[in-house]
């Protein structure tokens, strides 16, 4: 009798030792199997965002990035997703077409940009005054922006600081001044 009792709880601890070392190689199975996801296409999102037009066709489009890009279900927005965390949509619901790039902060930020300029910027915009993308650069400590968005009158730049905080500014193409900017 006392043979069995002895024979049942080591049976029973086998079994838990057993189905908790399961339970552990389960959970590490995908995190040491973890691949890193291939970017689609002939160009990253920031190469490629500079290489399109707003009066690109969705043909012109597929052929830059190198495939077709998904149609909505609900608009006339057709999105090019290159990986996971960078991709590029073109709207065309309105009247004028925009191409909008998002692109992985992580990629982007810079140690060297410091926002603490954005209210002296917000002012002098309130002011009614202009600064031109050359005086943003400046103001950024020499760090170009990164190209996020185009319209047919306009182009969007972004910086990002060291703590994924995200400065943006739209420049007028037709006098290469800017018109608005935000912090996030």
């Amino acid at each position: 009798m006392k043979f069995k009792k002895y024979l049942l709880c080591f049976l029973a601890i086998i079994s838990i030792i057993g189905v908790a070392g399961c339970a552990t190689e389960e959970e590490n199975l995908g995190k040491d199997d973890e691949v890193k996801e291939e970017a689609k296409g002939k160009c990253s999102v920031t190469e490629c965002i500079k290489q399109l037009k707003v009066t690109n066709t969705v043909e012109e489009i597929d052929e830059i990035i190198g495939f077709e890009g998904e149609k909505s279900d609900y608009s006339e927005n057709f999105t090019w997703k290159l990986d996971k965390k960078n991709w590029i949509t073109l709207d065309m619901t309105g009247t004028n077409p925009i191409l909008q790039a998002t692109i992985d902060k992580e990629s982007v930020k810079s140690d060297k940009v410091d926002f603490s300029v954005y209210s002296d910027i917000k002012k002098l915009l309130d002011k009614g005054k202009t600064l031109s993308y050359d005086e943003l650069v400046e103001k950024m400590n020499g760090v170009e922006g990164v190209l996020a968005g185009k319209t047919s009158t306009s182009d969007r730049y972004i910086w990002v600081d060291k703590n994924n905080q995200t400065f943006s500014a739209t420049i007028r193409l037709k006098d290469n001044m800017c018109s608005i900017i935000s912090l996030r």
